[in-house]
């Protein structure tokens, strides 16, 4: 039963986030908290293994359309989101051992709704906000640093946050954002996968759920990219948002539940 109703969800959260863009992270893991089946470290880890597969899997359809990037830049971001993604695992694991799950999920609710505010916030007057293109190296390290750092702690993948970063403050369009958004979710899971897979990992999950969770969230993403070369730039846009205030919604929920 588990395994069906994890595995629904993340089909249709990953079909979702390839459709809208918004990656499929920022919906499972408020939807898994919705349903309270497991621990907030046990969502975690099944959110991680989510958005891992989607990105492999987008990282093979990247490779195919033959887009180039900046390497300096993508090593800064990378870079940044490598190390912000270990900091960003160990200050959860430190929540967890210190609070008790409610509390830990109610904390991880409040800035994901904080989050997804500013990122609704951005896509209604991103065109009345200024130009910035950031180019410093210092920077964009800081960057990839900071989103890593929380985009692991609220196991959401990062693809909202990278939104705002590299449209909002190094002015790349949707199309030339792709490759760097993807290194950063990439590079930003390894410390938590390391840790999931190796002998530190203290967390208890189903690895059984680990081959559904991956087809499903591969399966997704693809199904939500072809659905997105159907519909009208009006109708993506209008689905993003409609998906942003269901999710501040869930978040708004999961807070008032979990006090």
């Amino acid at each position: 039963m588990t395994a069906l109703l994890y595995g629904l969800i993340i089909l249709l959260a990953t079909c979702l986030g390839a459709i809208t863009g918004a990656g499929g992270g920022a919906i499972i893991k408020p939807v898994f908290d919705l349903i309270g089946m497991d621990s907030a470290s046990t969502i975690g880890v099944y959110s991680t293994i989510a958005v891992f597969s989607m990105c492999l899997s987008s990282l093979y359809k990247h490779s195919k359309s033959g887009q180039g990037f900046n390497k300096i830049t993508m090593l800064l971001l990378a870079g940044g989101s490598l190390i912000g993604g270990y900091f960003g695992d160990r200050i959860f694991k430190a929540l967890i051992q210190s609070f008790p799950n409610n509390r830990v999920t109610m904390i991880q609710a409040i800035l994901l709704f904080l989050v997804l505010l500013a990122v609704l916030l951005f896509t209604l007057f991103k065109e009345h906000l200024p130009k910035l293109a950031i180019k410093a190296k210092a920077a964009i390290f800081g960057f990839g640093l900071a989103v890593g750092a929380l985009s692991v702690f609220l196991g959401i993948g990062g693809g909202p946050l990278n939104v705002i970063v590299l449209l909002g403050f190094m002015s790349m369009t949707v199309k030339e954002s792709t490759p760097y958004s993807i290194g950063m979710i990439f590079f930003a899971q390894m410390p938590k996968l390391l840790a999931i897979f190796g002998a530190r990992s203290d967390t208890i999950f189903d690895l059984s759920l680990f081959p559904i969770i991956a087809v499903t969230a591969i399966l997704g993403g693809y199904l939500g990219t072809q659905i997105n070369h159907l519909l009208s730039e009006k109708q993506v846009t209008l689905m993003y948002r409609l998906m942003i205030l269901s999710l501040l919604a869930i978040c708004s929920f999961n807070i008032i539940t979990n006090i």
